[in-house]
């Protein structure tokens, strides 16, 4: 008579399965802790600035850090050069974060300085983000170099649930290009502006949930 057929596992051998399998669980879920705590990108990889002796600093810029998994983690930032400086300098991650990285030239001689900006997850990951710093002789380049810069600050926002703040920039008054998300900081200049041109400039802040306010109203700079 043709029927299905049940082989005995022996007790003892039943308690290996269970063993081997919980092993094996155990290293995958070892296995995506490591890759969801590693896996932190940031965008540019690698930051440059340059300065004038004894002029003005170089406009800050943003940099995105991002990991490929929605498990919220908190991150911190960490600089390794007096004149660096990055804000905010810890935060939660979801999904993306920018940070706003500065350079300081004052008190720096003509040279070339390197430095970086170490990003670290709460839960092990992290990443190094090399910034060189370019310094010029004022004296090589009093003659040849016109400094174009705009700096903008303004009054905090008091709302609880704020977040950031993002700039706006046109050559047009009332038509400005992609905002550049600063963070939370009430200062923000504008470099590689282009001289005989007037900007025109708008602030809006954004709260925690990404919505965004109505546009300050608008001031302007011509570059001489």
């Amino acid at each position: 008579m043709n029927g299905l057929q049940v082989s005995a596992v022996s007790p003892r051998r039943g308690r290996l399965l269970r063993m081997t399998l919980g092993g094996l669980l155990g290293w995958a879920l070892i296995l995506i802790a490591i890759t969801d705590a590693w896996a932190v990108q940031a965008s540019p990889v690698s930051l440059s600035f340059s300065a004038v002796q004894g002029g003005p600093n170089p406009a800050s810029q943003v940099v995105t850090i991002s990991k490929s998994t929605s498990r919220q983690v908190g991150w911190k930032a960490v600089d390794d050069a007096a004149w660096l400086s990055a804000a905010p300098s810890s935060g939660s991650l979801t999904s993306s974060a920018q940070v706003v990285v500065a350079v300081n030239v004052s008190g720096l001689a003509a040279g070339t300085y390197s430095g970086s900006m170490k990003v670290t997850l709460s839960k092990g990951g992290s990443l190094s983000i090399p910034v060189t710093l370019t310094v010029a002789s004022a004296t090589s380049t009093k003659s040849t170099t016109t400094v174009t810069t705009a700096t903008l600050s303004w009054a905090p926002n008091t709302d609880s649930d704020l977040a950031g703040y993002k700039v706006y920039m046109g050559t047009t008054s009332g038509l400005y290009g992609t905002p550049v998300d600063v963070g939370n900081v009430t200062t923000y200049t504008a470099g590689n502006l282009t001289a005989g041109t007037t900007y025109y400039f708008s602030v809006t802040a954004y709260d925690q949930s990404r919505n965004e306010s109505l546009h300050s109203g608008e001031v302007s700079k011509s570059i001489y």
